[in-house]
């Protein structure tokens, strides 16, 4: 079971108590000023000072944490009543028709952070950025014995809390029931110890993370939001396998985009380098040809076995100034322009799939990644990709479009510099997107080269939230230093945040080539996919 807790602080504290709760004889009930404010959500900046100390008494007392905002009092009060809750205690000041929320329950003022919440507990009501709130909550031991709380709260003489205050304990009709008995030691009625909650710092996030860590799941904080992004969450989803795997913020996409992702984390190949999104967990290094030679790039100036193992050497070579793993990679012109129309007419000689095979298994073994090229003359890229879809089902492949091979009807290579309007590319990455998330395979890389601002007309209107894709821009040009900078700041204008850049090394026609050292030191941004040829 896949699910996610968003939706601002209200919503998420509910959904959180519904899948981890069946029942509850109490709650923790949280009074948040604003509808999900970010700026007012527990654990954000100025959030009320009752926010860490009502995370530690749910996750202590092992019951659900309901933040209850204007607008949402009924559904609060709805949950209340299918926990069979007959008790809350309170935090925060009530804003909104608060006894629309609580009706005659029980009400307990939670004591507060001088008394004692913050010394069981370590809880820094004023986070700093070492030591988050909501990292510091998913970390909470459930079930410690807490210093009351009691239907009566003593303060320590001299802290009696001022009720104009945001961190003062709620007083709102109806009035506290008084009573000499404490609240009983509770037990979470689901075992929820087998599930497992991801959450970043969203502040939206944290009342739902201590309802989760009151009920015994896992609280594995991540740097993003992504199940596929970090080796040690994919090990540690699948240690969960037969658990609840869940999210919590907005951060994550939603349910839907969520379950597919926690899918590929569960069931898909890892890339080479590890994990499952390509960037920014590595970056890569390739060569690139044609199998049948080296006319066409230096992939081809040597068997298969020797390519392979050039390419790790070159990315080797790379791997002292990148703090992120450099993995090596081929690049494989899949369909060569032709200046010769060929059966089909299109001017573009499309390699045999069995020709190719041999090379996507060979770099599988190797741990080597692979970019299949095309250049398809008249033909679409759709249509050529179309061909190619078994080896694009391999889960280290990846597709580069080169628009300088793609002509318009009358023209010939090497006459002009081919192109291609967004709305053909953005055929291809859906289908491409498609294809992996229908197969359950990791991100894959998806090219597109340039080195004119003509070669892809309408740029901007390229469609970059498939996730299941991490689309680069390959800057082609040759020539000096200079030239080739230049032609970098003219591609990198405008370009979308997604788009990753790529930059390439020629061995002859540049003049001189940069070496590894100076294309990771000299080239700002430093380029996540470099190739040769």
């Amino acid at each position: 079971m896949t699910g996610v807790f968003d939706g601002g602080a209200g919503t998420a504290s509910l959904a959180a108590s519904a899948a981890f709760f069946r029942s509850s004889p109490s709650a923790v009930v949280l009074a948040l000023p604003k509808r999900d404010s970010p700026a007012t959500a527990p654990s954000a900046p100025g959030a009320p000072a009752a926010s860490g100390p009502a995370a530690a008494a749910a996750a202590g007392l092992g019951i659900p944490l309901l933040a209850v905002v204007p607008g949402n009092e009924a559904d609060v009060a709805g949950e209340l009543d299918r926990l069979g809750a007959e008790s809350v205690v309170l935090y925060g000041t009530p804003v909104g028709d608060w006894s629309v929320s609580v009706g005659d329950r029980i009400q307990v003022p939670g004591p507060g952070d001088a008394d004692g919440f913050r010394s069981v507990f370590g809880l820094d009501t004023e986070p700093s950025a070492a030591e988050p709130l909501v990292s510091q909550i998913a970390a909470m031991d459930r079930n410690v014995k807490l210093p009351v709380p009691g239907l009566e709260v003593t303060v320590p003489e001299g802290n009696e809390p001022d009720s104009s205050e945001a961190g003062a304990p709620a007083t709102a009709s109806p009035e506290p029931t008084a009573a000499a008995d404490p609240l009983p030691e509770f037990e979470p009625d689901t075992d929820a110890t087998d599930a497992v909650v991801l959450a970043t710092e969203d502040p939206a996030s944290a009342a739902a993370v201590a309802t989760a860590r009151a009920a015994g799941a896992e609280v594995r904080m991540v740097g993003t939001a992504d199940p596929r992004a970090d080796p040690e969450v994919i090990q540690l989803l699948r240690s969960h396998r037969e658990g609840g795997i869940y999210a919590a913020g907005d951060a994550f996409g939603g349910r839907e985009n969520f379950a597919d992702q926690s899918n590929v984390a569960l069931n898909a190949a890892e890339l080479p380098g590890g994990g499952q999104t390509v960037f920014p967990g590595r970056r890569m290094v390739a060569l690139y040809g044609h199998p049948s030679g080296g006319s066409l790039g230096v992939l081809g100036e040597q068997g298969m076995a020797e390519s392979i193992q050039l390419a790790k050497e070159t990315a080797a070579q790379y791997q002292p100034y990148s703090d992120e793993p450099v993995v090596p990679a081929l690049e494989i012109i899949t369909t060569v322009a032709s200046s010769e129309a060929g059966p089909d007419g299109d001017y573009s000689d499309e390699s045999a799939v069995a020709d190719l095979l041999p090379w996507i298994e060979a770099a599988q073994a190797a741990g080597v990644y692979v970019v299949l090229d095309l250049q398809p003359g008249y033909s679409t890229f759709l249509d050529q990709a179309l061909r190619y879809e078994e080896l694009l089902k391999y889960p280290h492949v990846g597709l580069a479009l080169d628009a300088e091979w793609r002509l318009a009807p009358g023209q010939r290579h090497l006459e002009q510099i081919g192109s291609v309007d967004a709305a053909e590319v953005n055929e291809v990455s859906a289908w491409l997107s498609a294809l992996t998330r229908e197969n359950v395979l990791p991100q894959k890389v998806f090219m597109l080269h340039q080195f004119n601002l003509s070669m892809i007309r309408n740029r901007e209107q390229l469609q970059v939230s498939h996730s299941e894709l991490a689309m680069s821009l390959h800057a082609d040009g040759h020539g000096s230093p200079g030239e080739k900078q230049d032609t970098w700041n003219a591609l990198r204008a405008g370009l979308q945040p997604e788009i990753w850049p790529g930059w390439k090394n020629f061995y002859d026609e540049d003049t001189p080539t940069l070496t590894p050292e100076q294309t990771f030191t000299q080239i700002d941004p430093k380029p996540w996919f470099i190739s040769y040829q």
